[in-house]
């Protein structure tokens, strides 16, 4: 038997307790639901259609986040539960590209509600998740929309935004037909409103680490450089909605100099904090 004073047990409390508050804040959502891949294995396959280009864009983007130190690894697997990486074109030919999050509890085909139409032709295949990629996906896309297959939520979308980012709905053009005014509508909802509702973080308290709720799993601080996070860009306006990061938001950026929305496909130290403590929670 090994006594140890009281004393020491002070110190030696004292201590975890501070490497606890030196970790990392982190940043991003994580559903409480969202299902996880087993152990952080991703195990995945090309649809037809899918050329070689498309899987080597796609496969430097699965290496972004283990270069970046995410508790997943990518394998490939041509039967069994997976995710399937599909493309097809369009209506218009813009760049859609599109993911599930997380991995589905059963196999199912593509969502309609989250993409243009069913991919390829004939019965839609069906996976625990899906990466689609409609136009030129570019890096920072692709990056984007594995984030979301890892389980990762939008990071704009959180209740404490106001701070660190100006979101605008700009009137519909003249003539707007009520479909197209149903589409804008459905979009916001998907993709620019509020949706996850993270506790305000006492100002007194330290903003690093993760909180729980009976819904999320989130971050105490909001990361505008999240990789997550949409970026100042024209198609946003295009969507009828005017994003614009704040001073505050700039400030953190030049103050750690990371960058806004993770511009070129940079994955914020805090992106991979968040799915780090997600993963081990789910063991």
């Amino acid at each position: 038997m090994i006594w140890i004073s009281k004393r020491r047990l002070q110190v030696v409390a004292a201590l975890v307790a501070g490497l606890t508050a030196a970790s990392p804040s982190t940043a991003g959502v994580v559903q409480r639901n969202t299902g996880l891949w087993p152990d952080g294995q991703v195990r995945y396959s090309f649809g037809p259609g899918v050329t070689a280009a498309d899987q080597a864009a796609v496969r430097l983007a699965m290496q972004s986040w283990t270069a970046a130190g995410a508790p997943v690894r990518f394998v490939t697997a041509t039967s069994g539960p997976r995710l399937i990486i599909l493309r097809h074109q369009s209506d218009d030919g813009a760049n859609r590209c599109r993911a599930t999050v997380g991995r589905g509890a059963i196999d199912r085909p593509p969502p309609r509600g989250a993409f243009e139409r069913p991919s390829g032709t004939g019965a839609p295949p069906t996976a625990r998740s899906f990466l689609i990629l409609s136009g030129p996906c570019r890096h920072r896309v692709l990056v984007h929309e594995i984030g979301h297959v890892l389980g990762l939520d939008h990071e704009h979308e959180r209740s404490d935004r106001a701070r660190w980012l100006n979101v605008g709905r700009l009137p519909a053009p003249a003539g707007t037909g009520p479909t197209a005014l149903a589409e804008r509508e459905a979009l916001w909802q998907r993709n620019y409103s509020v949706r996850l509702e993270v506790p305000v973080t006492d100002p007194r308290g330290a903003a690093d680490g993760v909180g729980t709720t009976p819904r999320l799993l989130f971050t105490r601080q909001y990361d505008p450089c999240s990789v997550m996070h949409y970026l100042e860009d024209p198609i946003h306006r295009r969507r009828g909605v005017d994003l614009a990061f704040t001073a505050a938001a700039r400030a953190e950026a030049r103050r750690r100099e990371c960058s806004l929305g993770g511009s070129g496909g940079r994955i914020s130290e805090l992106d991979v904090a968040v799915l780090t403590r997600a993963y081990a929670m789910s063991r």
